[in-house]
């Protein structure tokens, strides 16, 4: 019997390490979507037409396919040596998913080398809104 016993703790241990990873994991994930607090704040001001995604689209074309490539994969032929621009249309967005947060990323950069430029002295704040709204549309829907 006092072996049965030890196997229903064992049983518990395993239960309460199976809770405990669902937990961190949990937490790992949420913390993962929200980067930057502040910025993940922001709403965008621009509805997603078909306008403003079009107007997105001109000024990625203009300002962003040069790193991030035609396609937003991240295989631009003109990104700074040695860095590896994001792929824009993945699941997986490394500096916060909202709309706030890649709005910020667009306008203030990424630092700490800022292989990423801030774009606030090229772009205006309307056409950054149009390119998140153009990326989205490019993205698949689980983002």
């Amino acid at each position: 019997m006092s072996f049965l016993r030890g196997i229903r703790v064992s049983h518990a241990g395993i239960a309460a390490v199976c809770a405990a990873w669902i937990v961190s994991v949990t937490v790992a994930l949420g913390a993962q979507a929200v980067k930057n607090p502040e910025a993940a704040k922001l709403k965008n001001p621009t509805k997603a037409t078909p306008e403003s995604i079009a107007a997105g689209k001109t000024a990625y074309g203009k300002y962003c396919k040069f790193c991030h490539g035609e396609d937003a994969k991240g295989n631009g032929a003109l990104a700074p040596k040695d860095t590896h621009p994001p792929d824009l249309i993945d699941a997986t967005w490394d500096h916060g998913s909202t709309d706030g947060e890649i709005f910020t990323s667009i306008k203030e950069g990424i630092g700490p080398k800022f292989d990423m430029k801030p774009m606030k002295a090229k772009m205006m704040d309307a056409d950054i809104w149009n390119v998140v709204n153009y990326l989205h549309s490019l993205s698949p829907k689980t983002k």
